[in-house]
């Protein structure tokens, strides 16, 4: 925030005051600023040079061992890039007094905090979903010299984008909860990295965390492999997928309602 210039005069009422303004804000951190092109450097290049390594090596590995390794590429490491960008987005603007700045200016709370969702949500996915996924799909059609089915493929990005607004969401809330970035950055990150050790402690946890989304378990497709091999969806992995969404929509939900009592 630069001043009181960053705003434009909009009339307004109900929640959504001020929403304009702070979505044109916060997309402008995005893309008009090197965070975007940073961001598409950084999840292609990795994904695209880990993939094409693979799919190019001597041992031409199968088309389900590339579709395993994409899933996983691109549904884990994005997602530690979604939680460092989300860890900012309440917390630094709390402590800063950015956000008692901006709410005295006719900009409700749940329209600050929604904007934040929007415009991050719209940023994962040009960045950290459909570039690397570009990327991705010449890679694997080259490497099978046909091209894969894409409505198959555009249903397995989908999926990825959900598992990165999993992330996005619980990072936003816990930015809610806590005023320091220790644990808003380090519950995610925790969340992310031990989910196949949780499942495997409670298996009941692979309908509420994201992991089979896009990785799998022992020999089991995920969902996403399964989508973009077009082979038969497993009635779990929807319920999974449905369990997800509603835990993504409830994280924001509790945002909303912390951030609505917060003492500024």
């Amino acid at each position: 925030m630069s001043g009181n210039d960053a705003f434009i005069l909009e009339s307004g009422h109900g929640w959504s005051r001020g929403l304009n303004n702070m979505l044109r804000i916060g997309l402008a951190s995005w893309f008009k600023t090197r965070s975007w092109w940073v961001h598409c450097l950084i999840w292609g290049g990795i994904i695209g040079f880990i993939l094409a390594a693979v799919a190019f090596s001597p041992e031409k590995p199968s088309f389900g061992e590339l579709v395993m390794l994409f899933g996983v590429f691109i549904g884990l490491f994005p997602a530690v890039g979604v939680t460092i960008v989300m860890q900012d987005a309440i917390v630094s603007e709390k402590r800063e007094g950015t956000a008692a700045w901006v709410l005295s200016k006719p900009v409700t709370r749940p329209a600050f905090v929604i904007s934040k969702v929007i415009a991050n949500t719209i940023g994962v996915l040009v960045t950290m979903v459909v570039v690397p996924g570009i990327i991705a799909y010449a890679i694997l059609s080259i490497a099978q010299k046909s091209l894969i089915n894409p409505l198959g493929f555009l249903e397995a990005m989908l999926i990825i984008l959900v598992n990165h607004f999993f992330f996005l969401s619980l990072t936003l809330l816990l930015g809610t909860l806590f005023d320091s970035r220790g644990p808003v950055i380090g519950i995610p990150l925790a969340v992310l990295f031990f989910q196949q050790n949780l499942i495997g402690l409670l298996p009941a946890l692979r309908f509420v965390l994201p992991w089979t989304l896009v990785v799998g378990l022992g020999n089991t497709n995920s969902l996403a492999a399964s989508l973009m091999t077009r082979t038969p969806v497993q009635s779990e992995h929807l319920i999974t997928l449905l369990i997800v969404l509603v835990e993504s929509l409830l994280f924001i939900l509790i945002g909303l309602f912390r951030f609505n009592r917060e003492d500024f």
